[in-house]
């Protein structure tokens, strides 16, 4: 599950996304469930598709804000923090995004058995190419990540836990 904090006229929010058969589960500050089948960004427009509708959405992002144009309204979010990666570092299996980016390729699946520097998943920032490889022999217990998704510094994509032989 990603979660992302942002802030609202000085009010934290919290949006919760869920991977979900081939979309997502994205719960909303006041509860609500949407199940997202597509979303991605296609210059300044970021495209959300559900079952029951297809919304063009225009933004743009600065260092501190994300601004949104919905329904005749500019929203601006200031802009998540990085998660602070106490207790979360590759020696102990947790691998989080080392820089904003878009997952590119994801290689593995939750529950499969991989070897040390085993590329787990391709992350692309600035035209570059990224692998985020395996620490150790182990187990994918944890997979937070989607091809096509946009990720931000910090965001949790993959634990392994090591293999019971380890």
């Amino acid at each position: 599950m990603h979660k992302r904090h942002y802030e609202w006229h000085g009010q934290p929010l919290e949006f919760a996304l869920q991977p979900v058969d081939a979309g997502w589960r994205l719960t909303l500050p006041d509860g609500t469930l949407v199940e997202v089948r597509d979303a991605r960004v296609e210059g300044t427009l970021l495209l959300i598709r559900t079952e029951a509708a297809c919304w063009r959405v225009p933004f743009f992002v600065t260092p501190e804000e994300i601004h949104l144009l919905w329904q005749g309204h500019l929203y601006r979010f200031r802009r998540p923090r990085a998660v602070a990666s106490v207790g979360h570092t590759a020696s102990e299996g947790t691998l989080v995004a080392p820089m904003p980016g878009l997952i590119t390729r994801v290689l593995v699946q939750e529950g499969q058995a991989v070897e040390a520097g085993t590329r787990l998943i391709v992350l692309e920032a600035m035209k570059t190419e990224q692998s985020l490889r395996a620490p150790f022999n182990g187990i994918v217990r944890t997979l937070n990540a989607r091809e096509g998704q946009i990720v931000q510094e910090g965001t949790l994509l993959v634990e392994i836990v090591p293999s019971s032989s380890e």
